[in-house]
């Protein structure tokens, strides 16, 4: 950046980087600052720049969509229509913003000059009171100098008690002083430190980004129905794959115009909702403590949306799982096989599955099994402290005859004897919220996805599909009761008789190992094929 100085007052020159300069088909951008000013200059220079630096990264995007690989094919792909309306957007939207800042610096200084002219004529208007009543104020002077006894001071200061009196009547309250939004939110959020997940915490903080981004860092009190109104229609905007990547940092309004370009999908209503929620809790937080009036926040209707519903794995996908290579570069094919294994046949939650440890897996009654239950974390691995998902969660977990004629005991051996503390060893705690399941699932999901294997159809489809087979076995098969079932699964029962809350701790072990051999899926399905090497 550089300031110049030219007759018309003070000129922004911006180079523009080496990499957009043939889509641009310009070196340098140049914007006149209209002041002679050196300090106003140089405030409306950072300004201008901050606008042009968005400016190169919303081209700079464009580039590297997956319309175009390199800013050399967008600029010979240029000669369609289409390709010149999305770069004359982009460039029109610039100008655009660039031309409101400008507009604002002028009513800056419009209003600047009207409140001179204001001052003036409030001057003149003193003047001419002074001139007005100099006879009557030498009158005055006259009859105190003739009566020695009268005590002017005394009655003047009658009278401008007398006024004050009369402006308290007639003046209006005074507006109360209320924090901004970003310092009421981080009060906010540490007097709810010790109720608060990480995950939460960030939730709010992303609301509140996007919310300022939308309608401004105000006073609380200031906010209106009108701001929630606003923050509405521009979330309805949002394209539905926003945030996504923790390096996305485009605002709203550049990711809404990302979304119009690329046709994108809009994000759902619940999304939505739960942006409201946060703020509505915020709100509501402060209108108990009388800091707001209202909470502008409910009321509100949001459409809802039709989830994707987690579906069954049928036959046909897991043949085409069956017959696919996983290749990923970190995570090994019997990594990638046994936690199939153990998602397919006993029905575990995958964190359940990826944290699992050594120590956790048992033998009782000559059965080899898997604990489930609450971890501790290490000195110095907070993140390893883990519970599970709800109280029926914490079980026991035998391994079904299909894992053991895998190999499925054999490995585990195998990582005993290398002294892994966590069984699949390869995983790493990673994400936001610190889970060893997420690289997987990610993996997971692309490799699927590949393969054509539709949207809610995933991991955890795989509970389902050991939930139904059991559940779906004709009577007198094995003699399974429903209790079995939900304790190896580790749902909470629909039976709530004092009976079955009593006795549900005591089942035998050797039951719970006749419901892992009721899993069964076709011949093909053979876990040894995913980890042969």
């Amino acid at each position: 950046m550089k300031l110049v100085r030219l007759e018309s007052g003070y000129h922004l020159r911006r180079w523009v980087p080496v990499d957009i300069r043939k889509t641009l088909r310009k070196n340098e951008i140049w914007h006149s600052l209209e002041t002679n000013e050196p300090e106003v200059a140089k405030i409306r220079a950072c300004d201008i720049f901050s606008a042009t630096s968005k400016f190169f990264i919303v081209v700079r995007n464009m580039t590297k969509s997956y319309i175009y690989h390199s800013a050399n094919e967008l600029v010979d792909d240029l000669e369609t229509d289409h390709d010149k309306q999305i770069l004359t957007k982009i460039i029109d939207s610039y100008e655009l913003h660039v031309r409101e800042l400008k507009a604002q610096y002028r009513l800056a200084e419009g209003e600047h000059y009207l409140q001179r002219l204001e001052d003036y004529q409030r001057l003149k208007n003193l003047t001419d009171a002074v001139q007005k009543a100099e006879p009557q104020l030498d009158a005055v002077l006259s009859y105190v100098k003739d009566n020695k006894d009268f005590d002017a001071y005394k009655s003047i200061k009658q009278m401008q008690q007398q006024f004050e009196q009369v402006q308290g009547w007639v003046k209006p309250p005074e507006k109360r002083k209320t924090p901004l939004l970003s310092v009421a939110t981080d009060k906010y959020l540490e007097a709810h430190a010790e109720k608060m997940t990480d995950s939460d915490k960030r939730g709010f903080l992303n609301t509140i980004k996007r919310f300022v981004e939308a309608v401004g860092d105000k006073e609380i009190l200031d906010y209106t129905g009108e701001d929630a109104g606003q923050f509405k229609e521009l979330m309805e905007k949002m394209p539905e794959n926003y945030g996504k990547s923790r390096n996305d940092t485009r605002t709203i309004f550049e990711l809404i115009e990302y979304g119009k370009l690329h046709k994108s999908g809009r994000i759902s209503e619940k999304t939505i909702k739960n942006h409201f929620a946060r703020l509505s809790a915020i709100w509501r937080y402060y209108l108990l403590r009388d800091v707001v009036n209202s909470n502008i926040f409910i009321g509100w209707r949001f459409d809802g949306k039709a989830k994707i519903k987690r579906i069954r794995w049928d036959d046909e996908q897991l043949q085409t799982l069956m017959n696919s290579s996983w290749n990923s570069p970190t995570i090994s094919k019997k990594t990638f096989g046994y936690i199939v294994g153990l998602g397919s046949y006993c029905g575990m939650r995958l964190e359940e599955i990826c944290r699992i440890r050594i120590q956790d897996i048992i033998e009782i009654r000559g059965i080899p099994c898997i604990f489930i239950q609450d971890h501790e974390a290490r000195k110095g691995k907070p993140w390893e402290k883990w519970s599970p998902k709800t109280e029926a969660g914490e079980r026991v977990v035998p391994i079904g005859e299909a894992l053991i004629n895998s190999g499925f005991l054999r490995f585990i051996e195998q990582q005993k004897n290398k002294k892994q503390y966590y069984l699949f060893s390869e995983l790493k705690f990673s994400g936001k919220d610190k889970k060893r399941s997420d690289g997987f699932q990610q993996s997971f999901s692309r490799f699927k996805l590949r393969k054509k294997i539709p949207k809610g159809v995933d991991f955890h489809s795989f509970r389902h599909n050991v939930s139904t087979k059991l559940r779906n076995l004709p009577d007198g098969i094995n003699g399974l009761r429903e209790s079995w079932i939900d304790d190896f699964l580790g749902h909470e029962g629909q039976n709530k008789s004092v009976g079955n809350v009593v006795y549900l701790d005591m089942i035998d072990v050797e039951n719970l190992k006749k419901v892992a051999d009721s899993v069964q899926y076709p011949e093909f399905w053979d876990i040894r094929k995913f980890t042969e090497v």
